[in-house]
């Protein structure tokens, strides 16, 4: 019986050796897996500081187009009251100067066609060999 018992108790110490070891690499991984994710909750939080600084800068940002969106806003609203007068004004002097503008160009028209008209004519009498005057010498 003594050697039965000493088998057991040789096979109890492999078991607690064979425990020991397993917990020593269960500590060993969980120990790398702490330095891991020690080093992960660094970056995070330099990931979060640098979120939080741009979230800032962002936030400056808007403040500063909102602050610009008004004056700019008031400039275009003079612009479009500005370019309705314009539109205004422009209709109003082309309503004006377009009749009469119409009337002289058909007059310039008129009197270029009469001028090219009498020229012609004159142009006529002098290659036709007629003299200048009517009723000359040679009419008698």
């Amino acid at each position: 019986m003594l050697p039965l018992v000493q088998v057991c108790i040789v096979i109890a110490t492999l078991g607690v050796v064979a425990i020991a070891a397993a917990a020593l690499r269960v500590m060993y991984r969980i120990d790398k897996a702490s330095r891991r994710v020690t080093r992960l909750s660094r970056e995070i939080q330099a990931w979060v500081a640098q979120a939080n600084e741009l979230t800032h800068e962002a936030r400056e940002a808007v403040v500063s187009v909102r602050e610009v969106i008004d004056p700019v806003r008031r400039v275009a609203e003079r612009f479009e009251t500005l370019g309705e007068r314009t539109a205004d004004l422009s209709a109003t002097v082309l309503a004006e100067v377009e009749s009469p503008l119409r009337t002289a160009i058909a007059v310039a028209r008129g009197v270029k066609s009469g001028t090219a008209y009498l020229m012609e004519r004159l142009s006529q009498r002098f290659t036709q060999g007629r003299a200048a005057t009517n009723g000359g010498s040679e009419s008698e």
